[in-house]
Formats: structure tokens, sequence, C-alpha cells
């Protein structure tokens, strides 16, 4: 029988796959980057309250990341907790699981300096007045992970500060990593989850859809990011500066290389919004001009081969929905195993062909 988050999260991905198009911008600008490494700064340094709640609780805030009901009882979160001496990734999962901000709280008082942490505290803006401190402590802690500068990026073209926004575009353009740790997400909430007597089943249902609560803010930040870089790479054509702009959209299409690549391109949602960024990047540029950073490509060849992938992927889905029911036990784990080693596509695929469709999805 199929569960309904993974029914909804399957949804998610469809309606994502017809409609990530919408969802991203564009890229533009020169200047050196200019980083300084901050300080790391200790536990006496905060003074973030932490007040263990007496019952579940979900979290306030009206924001999408807000979990509405929590999915374990307090009392098995605990123990677990215990467990793993309260440690970062454990108060992360409990966080997660549980939708208390009690969790993360306590996990960035005693963990400041911790990647980990500091990306959730970042990507739940669970601190808004001192999101700067936080993002200079997470490209510290995080020197070679792009996704860093991105963050920064944006902070930077919200407040107006176009300057120091290119700077970090810049920076994380000269970084191959690109790290939101989806995967320890995946599995640190399966552990949990296994641990308080869920089924296999549901522990990897309910650990895939915490991986997707956390790189959905992740992706609207990236989206933001392409907001802001496509009013730069306007102001370049407007001024008649092409090369610039043809600088800007080569960066563009590095975000979108990079979520599709490494252990983000394991996942669909990344994939889909990693190809909505080239498009949204590519859009602007003369469509039949034929460009170095493109392989020699036009704009329009790469937008066709993307669209004709979208479609592809559009059609293995319905496929793999169709199929999903009908998984044993067995199956479902070598596709769990699958998704982690090979990515998501690659695994539903193998689903699509352990239960072919009686007439191909088109």
């Amino acid at each position: 029988m199929q569960s309904s988050p993974f029914k909804k999260l399957l949804l998610g991905l469809l309606l994502l796959a017809m409609g990530a198009a919408l969802l991203l911008h564009f890229i533009n600008s020169e200047l050196k980057p200019q980083e300084k490494a901050p300080p790391t700064i200790s536990k006496s340094d905060f003074a973030y309250h932490y007040t263990p709640s007496a019952r579940p609780t979900a979290i306030s805030k009206p924001e999408a990341d807000a979990v509405a009901t929590p999915k374990l009882p307090r009392d098995k979160v605990e123990a677990w907790l215990a467990k793993h001496n309260r440690n970062a990734s454990s108060l992360l999962a409990a966080f997660r699981a549980m939708g208390d901000t009690n969790y993360l709280n306590e996990a960035a008082t005693n963990f400041p300096n911790d990647p980990h942490v500091e990306l959730a505290v970042l990507v739940h803006d669970e601190f808004p007045a001192d999101r700067r401190k936080w993002l200079d402590l997470f490209k510290a802690s995080s020197p070679s992970n792009s996704l860093a500068n991105y963050f920064s990026a944006q902070d930077y073209f919200k407040n107006g500060n176009t300057d120091a926004a290119v700077n970090e575009l810049l920076a994380a353009s000269g970084k191959t990593q690109f790290d939101n740790h989806g995967m320890e997400t995946q599995l640190d909430a399966e552990e949990l989850y296994l641990d308080s007597g869920k089924s296999s089943r549901e522990a990897a249902t309910f650990a895939m859809s915490a991986m997707a609560e956390e790189d959905l803010p992740d992706l609207a930040t990236i989206k933001r990011v392409d907001q802001g870089i496509a009013d730069l790479v306007q102001q370049k054509l407007a001024a008649g500066d092409a090369d610039s702009a043809a600088n800007l959209a080569q960066m563009g299409m590095m975000i979108g290389d990079k979520l599709n690549s490494g252990d983000s391109g394991k996942y669909l949602i990344n994939q889909l919004v990693g190809t909505a960024t080239e498009a949204i990047v590519l859009q602007h540029l003369d469509q039949n001009t034929a460009y170095d950073f493109l392989d020699g490509q036009t704009p329009a060849q790469v937008l066709q081969e993307n669209k004709q992938q979208k479609v592809a992927l559009r059609g293995m889905l319905t496929n793999f929905q169709a199929a999903y029911p009908s998984l044993t036990d067995a199956e479902l784990n070598n596709y769990v195993q699958r998704s982690r080693i090979y990515g998501e596509a690659a695994a539903m695929q193998w689903v699509v062909q352990q239960h072919p469709p009686a007439s191909p999805a088109k």
C-alpha cells in the first residue's frame, strides 16, 4: 500500500517537472572576489534560548518550511538523542522529525561552528537578525563549498549590495564542491525512524520527505540568486556589453552544472531545478549564436535538448508512480540503495524496468 507522504512527494516532483521553468532567474557581472575568513565563535558567545518542550510542538512560523504534525512520539526522539549524546546531527534529525525549533536552537547553541547546523539555521532563517553572522560562519567552516557563497550572494542581493554579491558569485564559480548535505539528512532521518520502530518502508519514505523539506528552501535561495543575477544580465545587455553578459551567463550555467553533479545530482528535484536555471540563464542571449561555454552550441540547441530530457523524465515519473504500489519490500530496499548510489532517476528507471507499463507513458 502506497504511503501518503511518498505520494505527496511524487506529486510535488511532477508539479516541479512541469513548472520548474517558472522557478528561477539569471546571472551577470565582473569583479574580483574578496573573501575574509571570519573568526569562529564559541558557545559562550551565544544566548539563544533553549527550553525542552513538555509536549510536541510544531514550528510556529507560517513559512512553507513549517512541519504541521510531529511524526514520532517525543519520548522516542529523546531516547534516540540520549543514545547519540545529543550531538549536532541527532539534534537536527530530531528538529526535522518533530518540527520543534527548540532542537535547532540547542544545536545552534552547542555546535555553532558545525556546517550542518549553520546551513539548517540559514535554510529556516531561524535567527534573521544574525543572518550575516551565520552566513560568515558557514563560509568559514565550508571554504570549499560553493553553496555557502551562493547563500551569501543572495543576502547581498537582498540588501542591495550588488558588488559584494558579484564577488560571492565569482568565488563560487571557482569552487567545484556544491554540498547541501542532503544525503546525510536523509540517512540521519532514516536511522531515527528505524530506531523509533518504523518499518523500513516508512523510514525510507519519511527520510526522503525530510530531505525534500530541507532541500526546497535551498533551491528557493538559488532561485533568488538567479533573480538578482537576471537584473545584472539585463543591465549589461542594455548597456551593449555582450561580453560581460556572456560571462555572467557562464556563471549561471555553472550553478545548473553543480545542481546536476555529485550527490546533489542524485536527487531528481535538484536536476529539475538545475535545468530550469540553465533555461533562465540562456533565454536572454542571442539564441542563434554559438558560445564556447556551451561547447560550441547555441542557446536554442541547449534549450531544445533540455526540453526533450524534461519530456522523457515526465514520462518516466508517470510510469514510476504506476509501478510503486506493487513493489515488494525487497524491491523497495533495492530502489532506496540504487537511489543513493546511482541517483533517483536511475533508480526509478530500474523500477519501471522491473514493472513495465502496459503502454508507455507519453
